[in-house]
Formats: C-alpha cells, sequence, structure tokens
C-alpha cells in the first residue's frame, strides 16, 4: 500500500523545506550528446553550409518564410515578412473593394477584416491588427489563410514562438504556401496619418480597446501603391543624370512659396488691433470691420480669438476694446513676448487635450523653447536628446522642411540619422524624400519613431528663414485623437504668429520675393541692423509708452519717433517726437541693444537714426 502523499512511511508529515529540497529540473533531452554535436559542426565544411543555404533559399518562393520549415524564425525576417505581407494585401487590385465591403456590412466581411489588419500595422497600430487577424482567422476558412499567416509572423516577431507553432500547425493544416513578391519599400508617413484620420478607437468592456474604421478608409488604399515606373529610355542620352532644374528645385523644397494661411490670417487680426488701439474708449464691430477691411464674417472668429488671447475684450453688447495682452507684451526685455506665449501654450494644452512645444531652428540646432503640459497633457520622456533627434521626431521634422537643401544636408551630417524604434527613418534620401512631399504649412508627423509609445505632430511657425514650429505630443493609445488635436494645434499658430507680429519679430508686411527689404530708417540708418529696430516696434511702443521719462536737449529734433546713440554706447535709446516745439522725449523705460560699440559713428558725437512713420 503506497503511503499518503505528503507523509513518510511513518506518517510524519513533510515540511516545506523537505518538499523543495527534493525538487529538481527534469531534463528534456538525457540522450542527447552535446559534445558530439559540437564535433559535427566544427567537421562541416564551410561549401556544404553554403549549398544547403542555396537549396532553402530556392525552395522559399521569393524569399517568403515558410511556416511548414522555417519554425522557429528569426525575430528580425518575420518582421520584414510581415510588413511585405501586409503590403501585398493592401496593394491587392481587390484590396479597395474588400475594404469598402467590410465598412458597409457592419465589419462582418472576413476578407475585409484581413485588409483592415494589415492596414493598421502598417499604419502602426500593432495591436489592433492583431485582433482584426485574429477575428477573420478564426473562423478557420481556406480565404483568410493569410491572416493566420500575419499571426505566425508576428508571434516569431516577437519571439512567441510557442503560439507561432500553433498558426504554422494550422497554416499546414489549410495547405498554405506564402507566394508572389516581396515588397520591403518603406511605408510614406502621409499614408501612415492618413489611416489614423479614418480609425476610431472604440473602448469594449470585454474586449478592452477596439479600432474600429470609418467611412471613406478605403481611399487611403491609394497613398500604399507603389508609384508609377516611368517608360525607360529608348537609348542613353549625352545629358547629366540629373536635370539641374530638378536639383534646382530640390534644393529649394524646403522653402514655402509665400505667406502662409496662418500668416495672412495672423496679419488681418493684427489690422483689428491696430483699430483697438486707435478706440482706447472701445469700438462697435460694425465700423471696426469698415477700418480693418474686413467682412462680418470674417471679423467674427478673429474677435473671439483675441478676446479669447485677450488682445480684446468685450465692453458691451456690440463694443470691443483693447486688451490686456498689449500692456503684457510690452514688458522690459523679451519677458513680455514669453508670458503671453505661454498663456498660448497653456490655452493650446487645453484645446488639443495634449503637451503643446515651441520650437526654433537656431545656430544649426533643433532648440525647444517653450513647452505647456499637465496631469492630463504628459510630455514626451527625452531619452535621446531632440537636438540628435530632429529625423526622428516631428518638431525636427517640421523644422527641417523649412530648410533648404544644403541646410538639410549639412544638418544631417553633424547628425547622423540612428534607429531609435522600428518605424525611425535612417535613410538620409529616404528622409530627404519624405520632406519635400509635406506641402507647405501642412502638419509633419511622428508616428512612433521617436518614441514606441507616443504619437506627435507639428505644424510650421516661420518667417523668412526663420524656422520654428508649435507641435503636441500624445501617447500612443491616444492615437486616435491625433487628427482632431492637430486641427486645434493649427488653429493655435495664429496667435503665436500675431505676438510676434506685435513684438517686431515679424515684420508686418513681408517684402517680395527676390527682393530686400529697405533698412528702417531709410539710408541714415544703414548701419543700425543691431539693433533690431523695425517700424513695427516703434508704432506697437509709441502706443504703449505715452508718459515721457528724461529730457535730452543735445539730440536733434527729427519729425517722428527716433533713436539716438553715441560711438561708444553699446544700447540705443528711442525717443518720441518733438511736440509743440518742445524736446525729444525719451519714451521707453529700457534701451534697444545690444549695439557693437563703434559701429554707429556721426562727427557731432550723436547718431540719430529715423524710422518710417506710416502710423
Amino acid at each position: 500500500m503506497r503511503p499518503r502523499e505528503g507523509r513518510d512511511c511513518d506518517g510524519t508529515p513533510r515540511s516545506l523545506t523537505e518538499f523543495l529540497s527534493r525538487a529538481s529540473v527534469r531534463d528534456r533531452y538525457p540522450h542527447y550528446d552535446l559534445g558530439a554535436a559540437e564535433a559535427r559542426l566544427l567537421r562541416l565544411p564551410r561549401t556544404g553550409m553554403g549549398h544547403a543555404h542555396g537549396r532553402s533559399r530556392r525552395r522559399s518562393g521569393y524569399g517568403w518564410s515558410d511556416p511548414a520549415r522555417d519554425v522557429p524564425l528569426d525575430a528580425e525576417r518575420a518582421r520584414r515578412d510581415l510588413k511585405a505581407v501586409c503590403l501585398a494585401v493592401v496593394c491587392d487590385p481587390k484590396a479597395e473593394a474588400r475594404l469598402r465591403s467590410f465598412t458597409d456590412r457592419g465589419r462582418t466581411d472576413l476578407v475585409g477584416a484581413v485588409v483592415f489588419g494589415c492596414l493598421l500595422h502598417l499604419a502602426g497600430m500593432r495591436e489592433g491588427a492583431r485582433f482584426w487577424w485574429q477575428f477573420a482567422a478564426g473562423s478557420g476558412r481556406a480565404r483568410t489563410a493569410p491572416a493566420a499567416y500575419c499571426l505566425f509572423l508576428d508571434h516569431s516577431r516577437r519571439g512567441e514562438h510557442h503560439d507561432a507553432r500553433v498558426w504554422a500547425v494550422e497554416l499546414g493544416r489549410r495547405g498554405f504556401r506564402p507566394g508572389g513578391r516581396r515588397d520591403l519599400r518603406d511605408v510614406r508617413l502621409c499614408a501612415q496619418a492618413a489611416v489614423l484620420r479614418y480609425v476610431d478607437q472604440h473602448d469594449d468592456p470585454d474586449l478592452g480597446p477596439v479600432p474600429l474604421p470609418k467611412p471613406g478608409l478605403a481611399s487611403v488604399i491609394t497613398a500604399f501603391r507603389p508609384p508609377a515606373v516611368p517608360a525607360e529610355p529608348t537609348g542613353i542620352g549625352a545629358g547629366p543624370l540629373r536635370h539641374p532644374a530638378l536639383t534646382a528645385a530640390a534644393r529649394l523644397g524646403g522653402r514655402s512659396a509665400g505667406p502662409g494661411e496662418a500668416l495672412a490670417e495672423a496679419r488681418r487680426a493684427l489690422a483689428v488691433v491696430r483699430v483697438l488701439e486707435r478706440h482706447p474708449l472701445g469700438v462697435r464691430a460694425g465700423r471696426l470691420a469698415r477700418e480693418a477691411g474686413l467682412a462680418d464674417a470674417a471679423l467674427r472668429p478673429l474677435l473671439s480669438m483675441l478676446c479669447e488671447e485677450e488682445y480684446a475684450y468685450r465692453a458691451a453688447a456690440g463694443v470691443y476694446g483693447r486688451g490686456p495682452a498689449l500692456d503684457r507684451l510690452a514688458g522690459p526685455g523679451r519677458t513680455g513676448l514669453a508670458e503671453q506665449l505661454q498663456r498660448t501654450l497653456a490655452l493650446a494644452r487645453d484645446s488639443a487635450g495634449a503637451a503643446v512645444y515651441l520650437s526654433r531652428y537656431a545656430e544649426g540646432e533643433v532648440r525647444i523653447t517653450q513647452m505647456a503640459d499637465g496631469p492630463g497633457a504628459p510630455p514626451v520622456r527625452e531619452w535621446v536628446d531632440f537636438r540628435a533627434a530632429a529625423h526622428a521626431s516631428a518638431v525636427g521634422k517640421c523644422l527641417l522642411t523649412q530648410l533648404d537643401h544644403d541646410r538639410r544636408a549639412d544638418h544631417v551630417a553633424r547628425h547622423r540619422p540612428a534607429r531609435l524604434t522600428p518605424q525611425t527613418i535612417t535613410d538620409s534620401r529616404v528622409l530627404f524624400s519624405a520632406l519635400d512631399a509635406v506641402a507647405p504649412g501642412a502638419p509633419v508627423f511622428d508616428l512612433r519613431e521617436y518614441s514606441p509609445g507616443v504619437v506627435c505632430a507639428a505644424v510650421p511657425i516661420a518667417a523668412g528663414d526663420a524656422a520654428g514650429s508649435l507641435a503636441l505630443s500624445l501617447p500612443a493609445t491616444h492615437a486616435h485623437r491625433l487628427r482632431p488635436a492637430t486641427e486645434a494645434l493649427r488653429r493655435k499658430a495664429v496667435p503665436v504668429l500675431l505676438a510676434l507680429l506685435l513684438t517686431g519679430a515679424i515684420p508686418p508686411d513681408a517684402p517680395e520675393a527676390g527682393t530686400q527689404a529697405e533698412p528702417v530708417g531709410g539710408p541714415e540708418a544703414q548701419q543700425a541692423g543691431a539693433a533690431g529696430i523695425t517700424p513695427e516696434v516703434l508704432r506697437h511702443l509709441r502706443n504703449l509708452f505715452r508718459t515721457p521719462l528724461t529730457g535730452v536737449g543735445s539730440a536733434a529734433a527729427p519729425e517722428g519717433p527716433h533713436l539716438v546713440s553715441d560711438p561708444a554706447s553699446a544700447a540705443a535709446y528711442l525717443f518720441d517726437a518733438a511736440s509743440d516745439g518742445g524736446q525729444p522725449r525719451l519714451a521707453l523705460p529700457r534701451t534697444f541693444g545690444p549695439v557693437s560699440p563703434g559701429t554707429l559713428s556721426a562727427p557731432g558725437g550723436l547718431v540719430v537714426l529715423r524710422a518710417w512713420d506710416r502710423a
């Protein structure tokens, strides 16, 4: 009779320590001779290995991984094959009709579910793609075998070889063998972003987050198809390999053709602010529209934005006055501009529901100048310096789109593109092609290229040669909110540009293309560029600082506001126009600088720099 489990022969119970002392790992291969196996590998000639590898490649049609033979499968090979099979499914001539059937029939079409899963995988939504592949492959039908093959490759890519063997056996039962040519080209960023626009994230209480298609998703199929191959020339010409016109177009690819829509809207808002400054007691909306030269329909959204940003306030029904933001911008140094921009970023954060960043390209580097985040809008963790990751981040790519070809090449030469995630573009030629494909003023996206858990978008904020951007970041689980958040971000570009216009950082009237702007002050101010004085700065400050602080009797009294400096000074002082025959008055509690000492000189000891008076 056998003793009871957990007791000795004499009936004494055993302790847990005794059980653990007798525990051991069972040897699954007790008769396997490891030394003999190593000796066989050392004796195997290299030629034999080469022939065996060649026979293996010949057996595999077009290099596809065969689930009947390649188990376990290398993770990198599985990743490439999974991308190739998704491109093959999406680029099939019947893919658009199948996806439309899947969307219209209540998401029950199995073949359409395979196409939808492949689209999600190419767009970076791996978990959602796996859900729809399992939905289709679970039917056991032969026409959904591509979904089972995708699951075999996906589990192999993640190192889940037990699950991969399950799907390999299922594919063998269905008699599936992969075939066709493997397409390993890179997927364009605009195609990935197009998928996200037509996908809703549904939170199911049992299944968790499930991506669902929106009507119109089938229209994005064309973005994944390869470009048309041009006809081969009949003979070899004597000309250059690349036409000079194409080289010139590539060099100018990063420059916008003219002022963007946001900048034009900001200039219209500037015209409204000018009218408000002329009416300190307030002005009715009808008169405001007439003096600003705007229609009522165009004025209403501008007034809403100006009141939200505190450039204006509603004094009474239909009456608007000058807001406190104009006084805030007149703070000493650049603190006023920084405070106003920070307030705008906070409003953008609340409207977009994401962390917001303001950046610029200065001295050949990407610089994040300001940001606004919060408990519900976490910022991006800078695990790699943004200056070295311009090729992967939305901020960096948006700034690079505004540079010409030579400056882009210089930046990439100093910061070699490194692979940060599987979606990161590391080939500079592919990166430049993607940047050239971005339309002027269009947003630029980072779909898990900088960090696997974050998606980002950026819109350009630029004037002339100065490149800047306004960007946002979202957790990857909120990727379905990227499109509406980007639209909210684009609307906030207008108040940012308006603040730059009001402080003179952007000229109020851009010069025509191909011409050079006349220096402030005309011929007398040819050497005054270091002071950074523009007519916009003078006009705005004359309205803000109305109380004179001191007088200077030795300065000349030209008509209009003017700057006074001397050869040894490092700053220029703004004087308002003389009134009633009196002395000129110092109109600012601060000076403009720096001015390099010795660059301004005049025989009389004082230098008078006159500015345009367009008020």
